[in-house]
């Protein structure tokens, strides 16, 4: 089995228990789609244009373009928003900003438009678009299994996340690192 192949039965495995865990009976190639995304995000960098930027260009861009800067949009802001969500609290903008531009894009590749018919990936768009918020929470809990916390400041911020959401992945991750959230009072033990 080459490194390919072991990166998607990797994140094939993560994303099909994250999304169990998450409720999201989403269908195989939906499941298949968020894997390849993964597995290309392992290997290949972040376009750095600023979203913005990017949907304007989308929204300029002659049909077959803007379909492929739409989806690259989409698929951006799926991926930080979930994979790295935690840490765009101390950027520029937020999650939400991500979770609005990536739905956006998204369900305008499902609606399609003029000369758009026949996409066979427009069911798997409307399902992203639809659900955006939970792909995310998804993304995330792989997020959270796989990247260990780095320092005491990581620890600090999940345990500040578990503050705010009461988020039982939060506490979970905390546990597993001895740190024990306090029940209702919001403090460790």
């Amino acid at each position: 089995m080459d490194l390919a192949q072991n990166v998607d039965a990797f994140f094939h495995d993560e994303v099909v228990r994250a999304f169990r865990e998450e409720g999201l009976a989403s269908g195989t190639l939906v499941e298949h789609y968020i894997v390849q995304l993964l597995a290309s995000y392992a290997a290949n960098r972040i376009e750095d244009t600023p979203i913005a930027l990017r949907m304007l260009a989308a929204a300029e861009a002659p049909l077959r373009e803007r379909r492929r800067h739409l989806r690259e949009i989409g698929d951006t802001a799926l991926y930080l928003s979930g994979f790295w969500g935690e840490s765009l609290a101390d950027g520029p903008v937020d999650v939400d900003y991500y979770i609005n531009m990536g739905g956006t894009a998204y369900g305008e590749l499902a609606r399609g438009g003029p000369g758009w018919t026949g996409d066979p990936l427009g069911d798997v768009f409307g399902a992203l678009a639809m659900n955006f918020v939970r792909f995310v929470a998804a993304l995330a809990l792989v997020s959270r299994r796989m990247v260990l916390p780095a320092s005491n400041q990581d620890i600090v911020k999940l345990y500040r996340n578990w503050q705010l959401t009461k988020s039982t992945a939060a506490a979970a991750r905390l546990a597993a690192m001895g740190v024990v959230a306090g029940r209702g009072s919001g403090r460790l033990q």
